[in-house]
């Protein structure tokens, strides 16, 4: 007999520890709390959210490579340390960037991750580098400033914009990933793990579609996996006035959606965007690779990306053999950020899915 989903129990989730040093990798504790406890809360003004991860000095720079693929530039955290070796089992950490940020972002991420990965104490049968790039549309590749705008910027076009630059985006790792082996056949085999932060969390769902039967593992840190319930929520769209739940708002067909938006609601949620989003929300809802390992992490208190559309999608899955293959980490006092203890978090991770997956 299934379960009713609001009564199922997370199979892997895991909280910190109350004091996580800042210098050691957090202590990952399961807990049996059951998804339906899972509340976003509110804070006040005056309450100091936790910071957005900042590369201390104190932590050592590997080594930085730049390739061209496609087109493409990308930058290589690492590699200087392999190249003089053969014969190795690499994983690669590919890493996409938040929206109006830069590559720097995950640069950050990826000296701190390294360092952590390969200083942790144990003896690691994969190496590890890490890749990044500038996502669309930004740093050195922003054609169009104003198209990075939202909504409330005045950027009617902001569906269309973004979207566009997820899918674009999700393409461009999918090139790197399939090309990148070429450039160094030294290395005996590759493990990639695709990673982002918000855009880039959006992307990295989307890539697990995309790049299926390619991806050992993938990191999302507040990310969507259901941009039609986020998007028409920022809309103001009301999922009861659809008569369904706000985690299946892709579902709902665009002629009953046309119903409930005023002209500037269908203006800026046209019929060909639904579609085109609603396919990729349903591939992610159902068809989702069950072998892959996830980590993914979120903010209580983050209002552009709130932590319950993952809780939602996390709930779903409990009924799956996958269930297992799941860390969601909520993260209290924290909004819309990629935190220290999200970084430290996902070092640790990594360590322990390649573990796992040789053991295989």
């Amino acid at each position: 007999m299934i379960q009713h989903q609001e009564d199922v129990p997370v199979a892997v989730p895991y909280l910190l520890s109350p004091s996580p040093s800042p210098n050691s990798s957090p202590v990952l504790t399961p807990t049996t709390k059951s998804l339906a406890s899972f509340k976003p809360t509110t804070t006040t003004a005056s309450a100091k959210l936790e910071p957005r991860f900042s590369l201390p000095d104190s932590t050592p720079r590997s080594s930085k490579t730049e390739l061209v693929i496609g087109g493409v530039r990308i930058y290589i955290y690492g590699l200087d340390d392999l190249k003089r070796r053969s014969n190795v089992d690499v994983g690669v950490l590919y890493l996409a960037h938040n929206r109006t940020r830069t590559y720097q972002v995950t640069e950050g991420i990826a000296h701190e991750v390294l360092h952590r990965y390969r200083n942790d104490g144990k003896t690691k049968s994969v190496e590890l580098i890490a890749v990044t790039m500038n996502m669309r549309n930004h740093g050195d590749r922003e054609i169009s400033p104003a198209a990075n705008l939202t909504w409330s910027d005045g950027n009617d076009n902001h569906g269309m914009d973004l979207l566009s630059l997820i899918s674009g985006s999700a393409q461009d790792f999918k090139l790197i990933l399939n090309y990148l082996p070429s450039y160094f056949p030294q290395f005996t085999h590759f493990y990639n793990i695709m990673a982002g932060v918000s855009l880039g969390g959006h992307t990295a769902w989307r890539m697990a579609s995309m790049a299926q039967g390619q991806l050992h593992g993938l990191a999302m840190v507040v990310g969507c996996p259901n941009l039609s319930a986020l998007l028409l929520s920022r809309l103001g769209i009301d999922h009861a006035s659809l008569g369904t739940t706000e985690d299946e708002m892709h579902n709902v067909p665009y002629e009953r959606l046309e119903k409930v938006m005023n002209e500037e609601q269908q203006r800026r949620w046209p019929k060909a965007l639904a579609d085109l989003v609603r396919d990729g929300d349903r591939m992610i809802a159902d068809e989702f690779p069950t072998e892959v390992p996830l980590l993914l992490c979120n903010g209580r208190q983050d209002p552009l990306v709130p932590a319950r559309h993952t809780a939602a999608w996390v709930r779903r899955q409990q009924e799956r053999p996958s269930a297992e293959k799941i860390r969601f980490f909520v993260q209290d006092n924290t909004g819309h950020s990629c935190t220290k203890e999200m970084v430290a978090m996902l070092a640790g991770w990594l360590g322990n899915m390649f573990e796992v997956l040789l053991a295989v």
